[in-house]
């Protein structure tokens, strides 16, 4: 069983393959505080609740933005798990060209998804990507990473707003019937819901005018399930990051 791991700056989603197959799904939340034995011990737990032994796991991949939890994963692989795993970084072979100003700086997070796309889709795609941060990424008609745009997620912009003013309520994203709301709640959820939904469709008609071609256009992430309905022309895949670790374990395996 191959164990791949995402390490995002708000959750770790962890996917178990059995060949080609996602047997299980697990979210925990990216916490920088907790210590190597926290994370053991929350695993051990999952773990025992899905019937899974950890001797099982015969492969691992991982990806991750947060350095200091890349430490403790490859360290819960090696240890915890006895297996040596791949880490997207520079050194793994992705099969993607990245035609940026400086291809090192792209996170491992665009570039799974990059993967995930141009391995489902093909070429001429447009990721949108709702975690901590909102990214739209362009697969162009090469199947190469052409760019991307990187701006705030729904959540940190919800809490910045409640952090900054001094009467609006601590509220929880919920995707309100209308557009128009008639109390602050809703008021204030149609905003980054509905908001973000506008804001990403605009851009992807801008990208395709950009770039010449229509795209196929791709929402993943986290968030995205808030909005997902009001994007009815976007193809919702909630597991395209760990299926790309699926692809990626495969192709540097061999």
């Amino acid at each position: 069983m191959l164990l791949a791991v995402d390490v995002g700056n708000t959750l770790t989603d962890l996917g178990f393959y059995e060949g080609d197959k996602l047997l299980h799904l697990y979210k925990t939340r990216s916490e920088t505080s907790k210590s190597y034995e926290e994370y053991i011990a929350t695993l051990t737990l999952f773990l025992k609740s899905e019937g899974i032994d950890k001797k099982q796991i015969t492969g691992g991949i991982f990806s991750s933005v947060v350095p200091s939890l890349s430490e403790i994963w490859k360290r819960i692989f090696q240890e915890y798990f006895g297996v040596r795993p791949f880490f997207v970084g520079p050194k793994l072979s992705t099969g993607i060209k990245i035609d940026t100003d400086n291809p090192k700086e792209v996170g491992a997070d665009l570039i799974c998804d990059a993967v995930g796309a141009k391995e489902k889709y093909g070429p001429r795609c447009i990721i949108c990507d709702l975690g901590t941060a909102t990214k739209t990424i362009l697969l162009d008609d090469k199947g190469a990473f052409a760019g991307c745009t990187i701006g705030t997620g729904l959540a940190v912009g919800l809490q910045a707003l409640v952090h900054n003013t001094a009467v609006l309520p601590e509220v929880g994203l919920v995707t309100p019937k209308k557009v128009l709301g008639k109390n602050t709640v809703d008021s204030m959820n149609s905003a980054f819901t509905y908001g973000t939904a506008f804001e990403l469709r605009g851009l992807a008609d801008a990208i395709e005018k950009e770039a010449g071609y229509p795209c196929k256009r791709i929402l993943c992430g986290g968030y995205s399930r808030y909005i997902k309905d009001l994007l009815p022309d976007f193809i919702y895949d909630e597991t395209l990051l760990l299926d790309a670790l699926l692809t990626l374990y495969k192709r540097n395996s061999k």
